[in-house]
């Protein structure tokens, strides 16, 4: 039996869901996919599988990312998120392989009907894969343009059951103003939603703040690139930042 269909069994205890929203530029580096990073990532989704029901929300940007390829292109914003949830399918059949070599069993679900490659999200299937402690990898953004990774990220929460967001970026936490750019930006461990909204924190989209905001789901913001990040953020609430 792979691991996490034993994992919500033990001592017959209710397990907590969590969304995890990654960037799909943690899944290269700068020659291609770095196989090593992601073993290490699904080796850390393994640990956390034995206490946590776990949903993931995959970005594309290693492929396309609309903002900058499809402004360079002078696409139609429309036509370039489309391209850009298109690459998000291509990240999540990447990465349900990389769970697999590791023993963990997971399904991809797409916003959009692509279902000779993967089948449409539906609460049928999620309530059935939650049940049956698989790991749910969600693409194709919310199926429409317009929207961010990080609303997806929120509305995948609501549906697996989830009161927290995990957004594992390169920044370390939410800061004042971009801590590249500010020396002196200052680093909220604890932060309000409303905060981050009349300060225009671009951390995370200001549609996924007011969406978690009005469902009570936190949102933590911490460093992937970070050793062990995930075990971090699971165990210490002072791992990077949250926003509630």
């Amino acid at each position: 039996m792979v691991a996490n269909k034993a994992a919500g069994k033990i001592l017959g205890k209710s397990m907590e869901s969590v969304l995890i929203k990654l960037s799909g530029e943690f899944l290269c580096n700068t020659e291609g996919f770095d196989h090593t990073r992601l073993k290490n990532f699904a080796e850390q989704i393994k640990k956390l599988a034995t206490n946590y029901k776990i949903g993931i929300v995959i970005g594309g940007g290693n492929f396309f990312r609309a903002s900058k390829q499809g402004k360079q292109l002078k696409m139609q914003q429309p036509n370039a998120d489309s391209v850009g949830m298109l690459a998000t399918v291509m990240n999540g059949i990447i990465l349900q392989d990389i769970l697999k070599q590791v023993n963990l069993e997971s399904v991809v679900l797409s916003a959009f009907l692509i279902d000779s490659i993967v089948p449409r999200i539906n609460q049928i299937l999620i309530d059935s894969a939650l049940n049956e402690n698989k790991i749910i990898i969600f693409v194709g953004g919310t199926g429409n343009p317009f929207f961010t990774t990080d609303t997806n990220a929120v509305l995948r929460a609501l549906q697996i059951g989830a009161k927290q967001v995990w957004k594992a970026t390169k920044v370390d936490g939410v800061y004042s103003a971009d801590p590249v750019i500010d020396k002196k930006a200052k680093k909220f461990k604890d932060i309000k939603y409303a905060k981050v909204l009349e300060n225009n924190l671009r951390i995370i989209d200001p549609t996924a703040t007011t969406l978690a905001a009005g469902n009570n789901v936190k949102i933590r913001v911490f460093n992937v690139f970070e050793t062990d990040a995930l075990l971090k953020v699971s165990k210490d609430m002072n791992f990077g930042s949250t926003i509630s």
